[in-house]
This record gives C-alpha cells, sequence and structure tokens, in this order.
C-alpha cells in the first residue's frame, strides 16, 4: 500500500499589492513638534486647493525641503521606510544606481473632514505618517481604506479570504506609518472627533542616476 497522500502545495500569491505599516522610534516626542509646525504652517499659509481634500486644510509640497526639526527629522525618516519596504518586496533591488526622489505634504482634518478616493499617478510608493489620531468609541473615523485594483467576481467572498476582498480598511496609530504602490485607490473616512487629525503624506520613486 502506499503511504499518506502529501497534497501540500507552494503558494503563489498573484497580483498581490503590498501594504506596510512601520511605527517611527521616539514618535511622542516628534509628534509634538510636528503638531506645533503643522499648525503654524497652516496660520501662515492658505490651504492649497485640492479636489480630494475635503474640509481640511492641505500644506505646500514642500516637506522635504523644510527647515523646521521636526519636519526636517521626518524627511530624513522617510527615505529609510521606503528602501526598507523596497527591500522587503525586492531583496535583489540594488539602490545604488537610482536617486530616490520624493514629495510629502501636510494634511489636517477637523470634525467632518475627509479625503475622497484617489490614488497618486507618476510614482513608485505612497505613504502616510501619522501625527494625531483622535480616539473615537466606534466606527470608522479617520480609517484609511485602500480600494482593490482587482475586480473579483461576488461569488468568491463565500470562502472569507482577505485575498479576495474588495476593500482594506485600517485605523493606524499616532507614529505609525503606512507605504504602499502609488496605483493603490484609497480614502480616508471623515473624522467624527472634534479633535484635529493630522497625518503627512508623501510620493516616492526610483528614478535612474
Amino acid at each position: 500500500m502506499s503511504g499518506k497522500e502529501d497534497w501540500s502545495a507552494n503558494l503563489t500569491m498573484a497580483f498581490a499589492s503590498p501594504i506596510l505599516r512601520f511605527h517611527v522610534p521616539n514618535a511622542d516626542s516628534l509628534n509634538e513638534k510636528l503638531t506645533a509646525e503643522s499648525n503654524a504652517l497652516r496660520e501662515a499659509s492658505p490651504t492649497i486647493t485640492h479636489s480630494k481634500n475635503r474640509f481640511g486644510w492641505h500644506s505646500e509640497k514642500d516637506l522635504m525641503s523644510r527647515s523646521e526639526p521636526g519636519l526636517s527629522q521626518l524627511a530624513g525618516v522617510i527615505p529609510k521606510c521606503v528602501l526598507a519596504a523596497t527591500r522587503a518586496i525586492s531583496p535583489q533591488f540594488d539602490p545604488k544606481g537610482f536617486r530616490l526622489e520624493t514629495e510629502g505634504w501636510i494634511n489636517i482634518n477637523p470634525e467632518h473632514g475627509y479625503n475622497a478616493p484617489h490614488r497618486h499617478s507618476g510614482f513608485m510608493w505612497s505613504g502616510c505618517y501619522y501625527v494625531t489620531v483622535p480616539g473615537v468609541e466606534s466606527g470608522p473615523s479617520g480609517c484609511i481604506e485602500f480600494l482593490s485594483p482587482v475586480i473579483v467576481p461576488g461569488e468568491y467572498r463565500v470562502l472569507g479570504a482577505q485575498c479576495y476582498e474588495d476593500r482594506l480598511t485600517m485605523r493606524p496609530s499616532a507614529g505609525d506609518m503606512l507605504l504602499f504602490p502609488s496605483y493603490l485607490n484609497h480614502w480616508v473616512f471623515p473624522n467624527e472627533a472634534s479633535e484635529e487629525r493630522i497625518t503627512i503624506a508623501f510620493n516616492a520613486t526610483f528614478l535612474p542616476r
């Protein structure tokens, strides 16, 4: 008689979209500086008109060249996270032959402020650093939601597999940084708390030297 049948398989998750979550060291002190600097910039300049930012304040996209201590510190952290994320999905990638092009900006969402569905064309990575995250008792207030780039027929939902879901909702904490492919459509639920929600978004791409 033959032995026990082996039905193990090598699993390939084809066409998956990576979403990486980091927690920045010493985030509390960094966030104190970023909160003060963000509020000062808002007082000094009007919001940039942006169709995806509703009822909130959107800064210029000059984060990476700002001289304020907190913003300058974060501008140094972002490339480290981008490189770590890139190595995680592509260990063979050698960044020495490329220069990393980045841009970043501040979003302040007061009560009811949100960001409509959008994506960031022209880049490899997009990301968001969470400075303040108002607490809520229940509901999706302030959550970020990613929309699947793949149209999966409804009959797959009976399997309960996350890879077949049409959306993924996340609530990061203050000090967290998310990185994801720039082609992913995403949006942010309205802030239902009275406290403001401050995040710093960015884009990054590798260009040949």
